[in-house]
């Protein structure tokens, strides 16, 4: 007996998809569906063209990577950071360091000064002092001891009231660094 095959039928769902085809994706211009009209049938007359929606801005381009430096390493990025002295008087205003999590010291922090102040001095001491880590950190039970470390003292230039600006570059010993835009408000 010879093989037969059975007509082959539309799947239901068919109709459906073919009515998700015609959906305009996000961000494209909406468009009318064509007409369709059969041969038998004529058009009605057709008022004149409306004009033309404004069209829909393009999405902004995403932001763009970080530029390499000079010498084609990567930028380091930079970190604001703002802190408010008194006139008159030196304030550690910083402390940088680096824990292993029995709260021992990973290495020295360096810090470098990219950009000066100009009105008042920046100065780095090695010294021990208390870390401040958020409570939810696992290193937050080292905020109750001394540990080794790099701290940072501002002071303004003799009766200067206003506003002060540097940058810093810190490095941690795990060669991890950051560049901090140090805002201070003297007053």
């Amino acid at each position: 007996m010879p093989f037969r095959m059975r007509p082959r039928r539309a799947a239901p769902w068919a109709g459906a998809l073919a009515g998700l085809v015609a959906l305009p994706c996000a961000g494209a211009p909406v468009q009318a569906p064509p007409v369709r009209v059969s041969p038998a049938q004529s058009l009605p007359a057709q008022s004149p063209p409306a004009a033309e929606p404004a069209p829909i801005p393009a999405p902004a381009p995403p932001e763009a990577p970080q530029a390499a430096a000079p010498n084609g390493f990567p930028a380091v990025p930079a970190t604001p950071y703002f802190r408010v002295v008194p006139m008159n008087e030196a304030r550690t205003i910083g402390f940088f360091t680096s824990l292993f999590p029995d709260c021992s010291a990973q290495g020295p922090v360096v810090a470098r000064l990219v950009e000066a102040p100009k009105h008042g001095s920046v100065r780095f001491a090695a010294e021990p002092s208390f870390p401040r880590y958020a409570p939810g950190s696992p290193l937050a039970a080292c905020n109750a001891r001394k540990v080794e470390g790099l701290k940072m003292t501002f002071e303004a230039a003799e009766g200067y009231e206003g506003l002060d600006a540097y940058r810093i570059l810190i490095i941690y010993p795990d060669g991890a660094a950051t560049h901090l835009d140090v805002k201070v408000s003297i007053r």
